[in-house]
């Protein structure tokens, strides 16, 4: 069986891809995999990282407001769609796995019309543009977060949950001392990628002090950074803190409780396992793992003028099962933060991730695809 995934745009549409191609080698060498993306040398590059075949394609963006660009994209769509139909004629894949991004609507509708399965996937609570137009012609479309009510009357909708990284399935097993002692001994997976990052916690963190961790995407989140540095002098008096600043709005201002990184790679499930308290956007990859991982999480969601406003829905969903706060341009940080670390605060979380089951989206992910299997 071959199976062509595509998406792109934004890495949020690639590791979640990654993670599903990783989890079906593991089980089944027998489905061999190539991926359609656009010409983007970050994007190509981390998939053939992956030892997976990449094909580039033009591409045009869809936007939800006027724009003389979206008249220019047009074109651009339509050489996309031949490219992706030359590609998929060549290559004959038995499915077509969408995880969304613009990039992957005329991959879509090119299998369409040659007559290929397609199972598309969204992880945010509601389906972004690409996802809605590549649901016409889907043959499955699975979600991250649970049906809503009309999405149950339809057989083509199935909740599968959102897949998790074998690098990150890995450490989410493992306490810190287990990880910790292992590196030690030299028997840890992924053991280069966290000595350096355990080596640089050992240097220049005070041992007495909790970490927090601060995630705000690839690229990075001017909003969360703009925040930490405002208030860094008083949250190192008490905490130090771990910070991926994105390679966009990177600066080096590490000093000592502060360590700031354009990006954190596989070392991600150790520092998970490290930190006290994440502060993060509100990705649905992102809160997964943290949920995963029981973390005590901030999240600052992109709010609507910024995006559609899927963050703002995926931190409410959350919320409301007390899984985590949410942090308001209203709010004192220190307070949320120490209120959040409150051992009775972190009690109460504990009883609630007891009784919240996440499903093992990878397996789940998988069978939906072996149904396709000839």
């Amino acid at each position: 069986m071959k199976i062509a995934f595509t998406g792109g745009g934004t890495l949020g549409h690639i590791y979640p891809a990654l993670a599903i191609i990783d989890y079906i080698r593991e089980c089944d060498t027998s489905i061999d995999s190539i991926w359609i993306g656009r010409n983007n040398e970050i994007e190509k590059t981390l998939i053939e990282n992956n030892n997976i075949l990449f094909y580039g394609i033009t591409c045009g963006k869809f936007r939800r407001y006027f724009s003389i660009k979206n008249i220019i994209d047009i074109f651009r769509i339509i050489i996309g769609y031949y490219q992706a139909k030359s590609i998929l004629k060549k290559n004959r894949p038995d499915l077509i796995f969408s995880k969304g991004g613009f990039v992957s609507v005329p991959v879509v509708y090119a299998a369409h019309k040659l007559k290929i399965k397609i199972i598309t996937h969204e992880s945010d609570i509601t389906l972004g543009l690409a996802t809605k137009l590549n649901s016409r012609v889907a043959s499955k479309i699975l979600k991250g977060f649970a049906l809503t009510d009309l999405e149950k009357s339809s057989s083509k909708y199935y909740y599968s949950g959102n897949p998790l990284r074998s690098d990150l399935n890995y450490f989410k097993a493992k306490d810190i001392k287990e990880i910790e002692s292992s590196l030690q001994f030299n028997n840890l997976k992924y053991k280069d990628e966290v000595k350096t990052t355990y080596l640089n916690i050992q240097k220049n963190f005070d041992s007495n002090k909790e970490i927090i961790l601060v995630v705000g995407g690839s690229l990075g989140a001017l909003q969360i950074n703009t925040l930490i540095k405002d208030n860094l002098d008083l949250l190192l008096s008490k905490y130090n803190i771990y910070h991926q600043m994105g390679e966009k709005t990177y600066q080096d201002n590490s000093k000592f409780g502060y360590i700031c990184v354009r990006h954190i790679g596989k070392e991600l499930g150790y520092l998970y396992k490290k930190a006290s308290l994440v502060i993060s956007r509100c990705g649905a990859n992102t809160l997964n793992e943290l949920i995963q991982f029981r973390k005590n999480i901030l999240a600052i969601p992109l709010e609507n003028k910024t995006s559609r406003g899927e963050q703002v829905l995926n931190a409410e969903f959350y919320k409301k099962l007390n899984l985590l706060e949410v942090y308001k341009s209203e709010m004192n940080l220190m307070d949320v933060i120490e209120n959040m670390l409150n051992n009775d605060n972190i009690e109460k979380r504990e009883l609630v991730f007891s009784k919240f089951i996440l499903k093992d989206a990878n397996e789940e992910i998988y069978n939906q695809i072996r149904e396709y299997k000839k």
